[in-house]
């Protein structure tokens, strides 16, 4: 935030996920902290100290130097903050108009430093939800733990399970895709037990099963033993959610609940609708996987390398006429904008993924984000949606094969430059419940078409031409 965007002392510019403003007329306030804990334990944004946060009058900071000393010190004090996760120009003074303001720009923190608490882990863990601070759940802390792993959950031994408990069928219908994948892979000569020690299902000094190995060929009852909430879930509707035509779930008895299993019937269904039109490959064959079934192929697989199998929802895919929406328990490991990008990538289950790879999928580690939305944008000249819910824990990610006709994103972004010219990328972004870089491409093509401009540079505000 360079320039705040100040008026007859009034602060222009609302509270939302990724800004806070505090009162410092008596202080540093102990709400400061409990803002750190939750932008960091987010998706990070900054604080402005020396502004009232009901009417966003500029009352100023009577002694900045001090404060910003109180702020280092108390960083730098185990028993107020576990961990200071701020360098030296992420606390600067700001003149606003002869009064003085404090910004404290807190970043996300890195996974392996998370939970960011204050003072106590159990009451002093806070997220950020919209434009409020909300204490942790324990729950919500343990997945936390979980990811400050630096290996992967997924080989966590599982000492009371044994080869026993995996589904051969399963295992060999893996085994067989693999053959023809990969016929002259030298694992494929091996025995079932070995193959699987060596793929990472089970520890590699024990004849137990590893997370991995046990909910990708597990037998169900085993795996709902070790993971209670173990939930896949496959919907297809036929115009909306109220009635559905087909559907796989875990725990029904119809069939051996496990992830390949799942993803062997969903990856078939969840792309039959879309157009496989005539294309021949270099060798004189058609080519019937084309880029828009590999997107979605790569957004299922996504989907159940990164879930978190302790979560509350786990998987749930549903695939209406209009679009597929595809969910997990757990937020992004990195952050939105970095997977977005590509080149990046830190799946939650590592050895599932290296399993997948086994048979020629999960080709494209760190870019299938990026993938999936280009494809996207190229086919149907729509933006995929993804929703990370820190509230609930869970990642949505939405794949419309039409454009809505109530309204579109274009439009939305008009209506909220005119009701706030000085509106951020990060605000629409919060309120769109979409990525800032989706807001930004928006916003870039509207300008390029001239339905917008921007006036004042990064400094000014939006005009609707």
């Amino acid at each position: 935030m360079d320039k705040l965007p100040i008026k007859n002392g009034i602060l222009r510019a609302e509270e939302d996920g990724m800004l806070e403003f505090k009162s410092a007329a008596k202080g540093l306030p102990r709400s400061m902290w409990e803002t750190y804990s939750a932008f960091a334990n987010t998706f990070g944004g900054t604080i402005v100290l020396g502004v009232d946060n009901q009417t966003h009058a500029v009352e100023g900071v009577s002694d900045a130097d001090r404060m910003i000393q109180t702020i280092w010190d108390s960083l730098n004090n185990p028993q107020i903050v576990n961990r200071n996760i701020l360098y030296a120009d992420d606390i600067r003074k700001y003149d606003a108009d002869g009064k003085t303001l404090i910004i404290v720009t807190v970043p996300r923190a890195e996974r392996f430093l998370r939970p960011i608490y204050y003072k106590s882990l159990e009451t002093g863990t806070f997220k950020r939800n919209g434009e409020g601070d909300f204490r942790c759940s324990m729950l919500d802390i343990a997945a936390m733990f979980r990811d400050q792993m630096s290996g992967s959950y997924d080989t966590t031994v599982l000492e009371k399970t044994s080869f026993d408990h995996v589904d051969l069928d399963t295992l060999h219908g893996f085994r067989n895709e693999m053959k023809v994948s990969n016929p002259d892979h030298m694992w494929n000569d091996l025995s079932d037990e070995e193959f699987l020690r060596v793929i990472g299902g089970i520890g590699l000094s024990s004849d137990a099963l590893t997370v991995a190995g046990l909910l990708m060929f597990g037998k169900e009852y085993a795996i709902n033993a070790c993971f209670p909430s173990f939930k896949l879930d496959y919907i297809e509707y036929l115009e909306d959610d109220t009635a559905w035509l087909y559907r796989k779930v875990t725990g029904d008895g119809s069939w051996n609940g496990n992830i390949y299993n799942f993803f062997n019937t969903v990856r078939s269904r969840i792309s039959s609708e879309f157009d496989r039109p005539l294309v021949i490959g270099a060798d004189m064959r058609r080519v019937i996987d084309t880029d828009v079934h590999k997107a979605v192929r790569e957004c299922l697989l996504n989907t159940l390398i990164h879930a978190d199998y302790l979560g509350d929802l786990v998987v749930k895919i549903c695939r209406y006429q209009k679009q597929v929406v595809l969910m997990n328990s757990g937020l992004f490991r990195i952050p939105l904008e970095t997977a977005e990008k590509g080149g990046s990538s830190d799946p939650r289950n590592k050895t599932i993924a290296k399993m997948f790879s086994l048979i020629g999928l999960v080709e494209r580690a760190g870019v299938g984000v990026n993938f999936i939305c280009n494809t996207w944008r190229k086919h149907f000249g729509i933006e995929p949606t993804i929703i990370e819910d820190v509230d609930k824990q869970r990642v949505t990610f939405k794949l419309p094969t039409e454009v809505e006709e109530e309204i579109t994103m274009d439009e939305l972004i008009v209506e909220m430059i005119a009701h706030d010219p000085a509106v951020s990328a990060v605000k629409m972004a919060t309120e769109l419940k979409v990525s800032v870089p989706t807001v930004k491409n928006h916003l870039k093509a509207m300008k390029d078409a001239g339905i917008i401009r921007r006036v004042g540079g990064t400094r000014g505000v939006w005009e609707v031409v």
